[in-house]
């Protein structure tokens, strides 16, 4: 039994004289190589250009004598497709045309971001119920204008003056040469 310990004694201390051994043996580490950038894809900064958007929207709609309000949290994201970005270098200078602006609006997921609140019939006769199907094309219906209200609000031209800084910051740190972003519809395309 006293044997053993002595072996596993021995054995921890010839573990740690080893690491020790490696840690003041190792080699200091060796001079960085800074190599000219050259800018191949910018296809990862794709998020790096993007605006969130989360608002609730007030729900009216109308189908035949059948009359609903309600609300709806609405998600939205403007961001930019940089795959298809176009740059041109030339000596100490890269010029970029940032692309047309993609503007996704969907409903929220979250728990109760969809409400009814009132729905009535014109008649006194026959209901106000709706099908789930006529849900749908009136919140696509809400979906399509608030998509619209993105462009009036000035969000879109927000995230593209913002893309313009970013661009240019990114890519200017990124080679060390002067970088000029045109933007060639500032309000977005409708």
């Amino acid at each position: 039994m006293k044997a053993i310990r002595t072996i596993i004694v021995l054995a921890i201390l010839a573990v740690a004289a080893f690491v020790a051994y490696k840690w003041y043996t190792a080699p200091e580490a060796s001079n960085v190589t800074m190599h000219e950038a050259k800018i191949t894809d910018v296809a990862p900064m794709l998020r790096l250009c993007s605006v969130e958007i989360y608002d609730d929207v007030p729900v009216k709609g109308t189908i035949g004598d059948r009359h609903m309000f309600a609300r709806v949290a609405l998600n939205g994201s403007i961001s930019f497709d940089l795959d298809s970005v176009q740059m041109s270098e030339s000596a100490d200078t890269i010029a970029v045309t940032l692309p047309r602006e993609i503007v996704d609006v969907y409903e929220s997921t979250d728990a109760g971001a969809y409400q009814v609140i009132d729905t009535w019939f014109d008649s006194f006769l026959g209901s106000s119920n709706f099908t789930t199907a006529e849900e749908n094309s009136i919140k696509s219906k809400v979906r399509d204008d608030y998509r619209k209200d993105i462009y009036k609000k000035g969000y879109v031209a927000r995230a593209r003056k913002e893309a313009v800084a970013n661009l240019t910051s990114l890519l200017s740190g990124l080679t060390g040469k002067t970088v000029i972003v045109n933007d060639p519809t500032p309000d977005g395309t409708l």
